[in-house]
């Protein structure tokens, strides 16, 4: 009984602590969970579980009817106000843009007629001005010959004097004449100037007062086009941008952005769904891994790049794999990015992650048989359990053990527990041999050790024959190869007798 109790007591704490395997290990991939972006109802489901998407293939269609357009219908009023707005304002200013080239013509046609007008009345002014400095010379020279006569004494003084008011009247004539004509000069350069000033240009300064007013409206009427312009712009912007967001709401289609497997469906054909509610969940077949739990004192011999092998139950084909990461703990926002959460660690265990390698061939694959091949893990089985064993590892997990004392040696547990003593025995002699080979340096001793070397390896070849023999004849023989084994063991005993 106390070695039993001591052999429980061993197996239990012990191999955990150094054992080259672990049972506790689980296929595993990244997810990719596809959520429904509106509500709806789902029209049409293309996807089912298991089946393989690529990339932008189709899975689901929403449909919603019961959308609030309450803000589409504003903007659709304010964009049809704005263009009624701004047609008019566009019109009003054509139309003061042709009522000011009207006037611009008629202006210029008063203008003509008002300066050849004043170029008359200029001349007229200039022959009056002319004939009253023509009437004070004529004059002049009668009061001349007067002053004579009256010098003379032949003229009477009173005489001479109606003759010099009539000179004085006529340079008042001359002088009056004069200040018309530069009159009618000063409106002849005011009209050509466009400045119309006196009763003659009353009419033109009324066309021109009104001529401005109608421009100013028009530039009036051209900033207002270009801020309605801008303001229909803007709100036709709105606008859009709003009927984009009301057809995404009432239909979308839920495509796989970098595709996968379906893992599962949370949806069905006619149900409704809120947004943010979980339509399918993908997994990354090409990026699955293993995941299992070791001691951390096992940290350095599964250092990243170290060769294991992956073996599931039912007797499948063990396949090769190299230690990717190890982590010491996960965290629930960790375990949301895979298909399954990572086993449950205890105190003094880490993660150790495995790349499976897809192109490689096990070595007993040729001469397994059929079914075995076919149940080969395979890359996206995620949360299979699995038993990961390094290479050349010679402790065995001790539940892997017992496991195979509970279902015999035929087992698959026992298979790869033999499978793991047979690899270890055959690379430990190698190594044997090889050291005693380069530790010797006489040439008789060299022999010698390569002898005894050669001796261990091939006694270490034969134990790793037999136990994979028995360990094959074992899981796979009948009765007829049981009955010849004992028949062999029979003469054997013989002949050593």
């Amino acid at each position: 009984m106390a070695s039993v109790l001591a052999l429980l007591m061993t197996t239990a704490t012990l191999p955990p602590l150094l054992a080259d395997q672990s049972d506790r290990a689980v296929i595993n991939a990244p997810i990719s969970l596809l959520t429904a972006p509106i509500a709806g109802e789902m029209t049409n489901v293309f996807t089912a579980i298991g089946q393989h998407l690529g990339a932008g293939a189709p899975v689901a269609h929403i449909q919603n009817a019961r959308i609030d357009r309450t803000t589409l219908i504003i903007l659709d009023g304010k964009v049809d106000e704005l263009r009624g707005s701004l047609l008019a304002a566009r019109q009003k200013k054509e139309s003061d843009l042709a009522y000011v080239t009207a006037l611009d013509t008629e202006i210029r046609r008063q203008v003509e007629q008002t300066v050849a007008k004043l170029d008359g009345e200029v001349a007229e002014a200039r022959a009056r001005v002319g004939s009253a400095d023509a009437e004070g010379q004529s004059t002049k020279a009668v009061v001349d010959r007067q002053q004579a006569m009256v010098d003379r004494n032949t003229a009477s003084l009173d005489l001479l004097r109606p003759t010099q008011h009539k000179l004085e009247a006529a340079r008042f004539d001359k002088d009056a004449e004069t200040a018309k004509l530069n009159q009618k000069l000063s409106e002849l350069g005011a009209v050509k100037k466009s400045v119309f000033v006196g009763n003659q240009s009353n009419s033109l300064a009324v066309l021109t007062q009104k001529r401005r007013d109608l421009a100013f409206d028009a530039q009036r009427l051209a900033i207002e086009e270009v801020q309605l312009t801008a303001s229909l712009k803007a709100q036709e912007t709105l606008l859009v941008a709003e009927r984009k967001r009301l057809d995404s709401l009432a239909d979308a289609e839920m495509r796989a952005t970098n595709g996968g497997v379906v893992l599962g469906l949370g949806v069905a054909k006619g149900r409704h769904v809120n947004p943010g509610d979980s339509v399918a969940t993908l997994v990354d077949c090409e990026q699955a891994f293993a995941v299992g739990i070791f001691s951390y004192r096992q940290a350095q011999e599964l250092e990243v790049g170290t060769p294991v092998r992956i073996s599931a139950t039912g007797g499948t084909i063990p396949q090769r794999g190299w230690v990717s990461e190890i982590l010491p703990k996960t965290s629930d926002k960790t375990d949301q990015q895979y298909a399954v959460p990572f086993p449950q660690t205890e105190r003094r265990e880490m993660y150790v992650l495995v790349s499976l390698d897809r192109d490689s061939v096990p070595d007993d694959a040729e001469t397994a048989p059929p079914a075995q091949t076919s149940r080969r893990t395979t890359p996206c089985s995620v949360g299979q359990w699995v038993t990961i064993t390094r290479e050349n590892g010679w402790v065995p997990s001790a539940s892997v053990a017992w496991k195979a004392m509970a279902a015999g040696f035929s087992g698959p547990e026992a298979k790869a527990a033999w499978g793991v003593l047979a690899s270890s025995a055959t690379t430990t002699a190698a190594k044997a041999s090889d050291l005693v080979n380069r530790g010797m340096q006489s040439p008789g001793v060299k022999q010698a050790w390569s002898s005894v070397a050669n001796g261990v390896a091939q006694a270490a070849d034969a134990v790793s024959t037999g136990v994979r023999d028995l360990v094959s004849r074992v899981a796979g023989h009948d009765e007829s190869d049981r009955a010849s084994r004992a028949d062999r063991r029979q003469r054997a005993a013989e002949n050593s007798h």
